[in-house]
């Protein structure tokens, strides 16, 4: 068995760039790294980081269309979103400058957050199929001063 030697405080990037490099060069059948107990807890560290970054982009799968707002005014749309799958949905207000969003009415068959000042992310219970229905309201300010709308949304889950 070969051994990959490493610095005793190499970090989580030198370890992985040698042991990159000495595969890709066929240094090694299979290659072992010994790495002190600093090290293995920073590779950790960056191991279970990605692994979150990952979980938390990869969970808004779903891209609904844009919601047109005309600031003062209210929406009601229709969106269809697949099962199991979080979406977020967007609203285009045209420049206005949105200062909060919330949540009015919750859905009934799932999770629905904010997602900063212009976006919902809505996470369908996880073997729901069927209709639900949500609702959030935005507040900001427009030319006229300051306005508000609601936004009631009507989903399929597929």
């Amino acid at each position: 068995m070969n051994q990959i030697e490493l610095p005793r405080a190499a970090s989580a990037a030198q370890i992985a760039t040698r042991v990159r490099r000495s595969l890709e060069l066929g240094e090694f059948a299979h290659a072992h790294a010994a790495i002190s107990a600093p090290a293995f807890v920073g590779l950790s560290i960056v191991c279970v980081c990605a692994m979150a970054v990952a979980t938390v982009l990869g969970a808004h799968d779903c891209r609904a269309k844009p919601i047109p707002l005309v600031p003062g005014h209210d929406a009601e749309v229709s969106i269809a979103v697949p099962a199991r799958t979080a979406c977020m949905i967007r609203v285009q207000t045209g420049g206005a400058t949105l200062d909060d969003l919330s949540v009015t009415v919750p859905p009934a068959h799932g999770v629905l957050a904010p997602r900063g000042r212009t976006g919902v992310i809505y996470q369908p219970d996880r073997r729901f199929r069927g209709d639900d229905a949500f609702a959030f309201s935005l507040q900001g300010a427009a030319d006229s001063g300051p306005v508000s709308s609601a936004i009631r949304v009507r989903v399929t889950v597929k």
